[in-house]
């Protein structure tokens, strides 16, 4: 099963080549935002230097923030219902150093062996190819697939899981954690839990069925870049149990350094929106062109959104006119003629809706 995730690292340099190709497609799967919300997401960061918000003569001091490690604490127990505290966060400069710090814990304690529910992010299959880490899938299908497969080992391990699963914004469902979270009980085995695209639900329900998980043997990694569609800003934290806190956040400050001040200052922002009014006009934007996208009958087929601003769908534009990442990329099987669309991509929108003749009703 690993050659068939390390093939997945093949196929990204492919697309990164043909993004750079002269007259290349418009890539309808790509990773970035853009929308009208970000100057009143930012307050006062959107027109006011960074240097006049802090003391730009120190180091960030990140994870000395207390304040900070508090807010996200407030912001999970709120709309969790779990009881983190600041002893439960370390703050970040992004998914991606999080990655790498958590894929080097594995390494320094000796997992040479790690199980994972597919589909986990290309970074992490890198790392782990790298570090000589061995991948074990547990499940033939993804979460949200009708005849879920779960065959957990029962000896104590390392389990990775993806939720929600991105590139079809769906949730893995409750009743996969919850049978995870007696696993992990059973057989005192570590999660850890991608949660990038958490705290985007497209019915206004907040709240993560991951935060139930065991907390003293959880790893769970949220992203508030994410969430405001901002990704300019370098910002993420992990939740972890108190024992291992403070092991960790050494690691991952001696791995990557501090942040600049600006990220802090964006990560306090992210927190006070998160706390606040939150995301709700963003979803609706990202509905809206979901919207968009099926009235103009721009999808033959499509898997229905819970979460996130990326659908997986069958385009009813031929395949020439774009450049996609298909199932191929998520370790999923099927899904003839299926894509990762970003719905906040405007020229991707754009590419898929031109020449589709309108009224032809919701996919």
């Amino acid at each position: 099963m690993a050659a068939s995730l390390f093939d997945m690292l093949a196929r990204h340099e492919w697309i990164e080549k043909e993004r750079q190709r002269p007259g290349k497609r418009v890539f309808v799967s790509d990773y970035n935002g853009g929308h009208p919300l970000v100057e009143t997401y930012l307050g006062e960061l959107a027109h006011t230097a960074p240097y006049r918000l802090a003391d730009i003569s120190r180091y960030a001091g990140l994870d000395e923030d207390e304040s900070l490690r508090a807010k996200i604490a407030g912001m999970h127990r709120r709309h969790d219902g779990a009881a983190y505290t600041e002893r439960n966060v370390i703050p970040a400069g992004g998914s991606s150093s999080i990655l790498g710090t958590v894929a080097t814990w594995l390494s320094l304690t000796g997992h040479k062996r790690v199980h994972y529910i597919p589909p986990i992010y290309y970074k992490a299959a890198y790392l782990f190819r790298e570090m000589g880490i061995e991948p074990v899938r547990v499940a033939r299908r993804h979460a949200f697939e009708p005849g879920f497969d779960l065959d957990l080992p029962r000896e104590p391990t390392v389990l990775l899981l993806t939720d929600p699963v991105w590139y079809a914004g769906r949730r893995v469902p409750g009743r996969v954690l919850e049978e995870i979270a007696a696993w992990q009980r059973e057989t005192d085995s570590w999660v850890f839990v991608d949660g990038t695209f958490q705290y985007m639900p497209w019915d206004g329900r907040w709240g993560e069925a991951s935060a139930r998980l065991p907390v003293e043997r959880t790893l769970r990694m949220v992203c508030p870049t994410k969430h405001l569609s901002i990704h300019g800003y370098r910002c993420a934290h992990l939740l972890v149990g108190e024992e291992l806190r403070d092991d960790l956040a050494d690691l991952h400050l001696n791995l990557h350094g501090d942040v600049a001040v600006s990220e802090r200052l964006f990560a306090h922002r992210a927190a006070d929106v998160m706390l606040g009014e939150g995301n709700a006009a963003l979803i609706r934007h990202i509905r809206d062109r979901h919207r968009l996208l099926t009235d103009r009958g721009a999808l033959a087929e499509q898997i229905p959104v819970e979460a996130g601003f990326f659908l997986f769908a069958r385009p009813s534009a031929p395949r020439e006119r774009f450049l996609a990442l298909d199932a191929p990329f998520f370790e999923l099987d099927g899904y003839e003629g299926y894509v990762r669309i970003n719905l906040l991509n405007g020229p991707g929108v754009d590419a898929l809706t031109d020449g589709v003749p309108e009224a032809r009703g919701h996919a």
